[in-house]
């Protein structure tokens, strides 16, 4: 019989934006701590200002970019507040939400 896992809770949270807003998120979410992200380029989707297709132009700038992280909830509201400057001049979406890990250690070095 397998192990049982105990499932930690902690917050995920999911932006997309810009390409070229990448670096700026990037450089937010190293500098709140999380110890790791996911970042995935070239996202395709229907928003506010309708359909976006992937990239069009061959150009890594003009696509649009999904990152999540998991982390504690301070972890995480410091990436929240880090975003207001950019959500008040640019396009973009977040969420945050519960979620559970079971490898804790993976997900709060730094903490």
């Amino acid at each position: 019989m397998p192990p049982e896992h105990t499932l930690h809770p902690l917050k995920k949270i999911e932006i997309i934006v810009h390409g070229e807003k990448e670096m700026y998120v990037r450089n937010l979410f190293d500098d709140a701590g999380v110890s790791g992200y996911t970042i995935h380029r070239d996202i395709v989707g229907r928003g506010a200002h309708g359909f976006h297709e992937g990239q069009l132009l061959f150009n890594d700038r003009s696509s649009l970019v999904m990152f999540f992280a998991v982390g504690r909830e301070g972890t995480i509201r410091r990436i929240v507040s880090g975003l207001t400057p950019l959500f008040e001049k640019s396009s973009g979406v977040m969420f945050v939400s519960d979620t559970s890990v079971v490898r804790l250690d993976k997900f709060t070095d730094g903490d």
